[in-house]
């Protein structure tokens, strides 16, 4: 079939052919994409049918395909976008590095000028994980007395933090 032949048949079926894609797509916008992009590859597909009626069929077949190929480059797009997000969540900015930084030196300082049962305390407590009473077991103190140190112990890192 001559070049003008097929072109005139899907210049006569593109309307048609614009409505079948935007159905698909749901965006009027991306269904004309899709019809210029089968125009584009007109030139490049074999075998093109010899009646009119079967090639207004083919170009449906070719919209259909060009479709299902748009969907999916766009969600390996989606995909590829979600990792890199996801990537980016994960990794902080430099400027967050050195205010996490600042705050973590800040903290190291606000724990060593804690006497040493407060700090040990306050260790076994947060970064352990233990019960008032299992620290006071394994300190042989008193339940009251774990208490006392922790909250003077979170209260000095409170107000050293706040401080600068």
């Amino acid at each position: 079939m001559s070049e003008i032949k097929l072109s005139r048949v899907f210049l006569d079926t593109r309307p048609a052919l614009q409505r079948f894609l935007t159905q698909k797509t749901s965006c009027p916008e991306t269904a004309a994409d899709l019809v210029q992009e089968i125009y584009l590859r007109l030139p490049q597909l074999k075998p093109v049918p010899v009646s009119e009626s079967k090639i207004r069929a083919w170009l449906f077949r070719v919209a259909s395909n060009i479709a299902i190929d748009y969907f999916r480059t766009a969600k390996r797009q989606s995909d590829l976008l979600g990792e890199y997000a996801a990537d980016s969540a994960i990794t902080p900015s430099p400027e967050q590095t050195i205010l996490h930084l600042d705050q973590l030196f800040q903290l190291q300082s606000a724990l060593a000028e804690l006497p040493p049962v407060c700090a040990e305390v306050l260790y076994l407590s947060r970064i352990e994980g233990l019960t008032h009473q299992a620290i006071a077991a394994r300190l042989g103190i008193s339940i009251s007395w774990v208490e006392k140190q922790l909250v003077r112990a979170l209260d000095h890192c409170r107000k050293t933090m706040n401080d600068d």
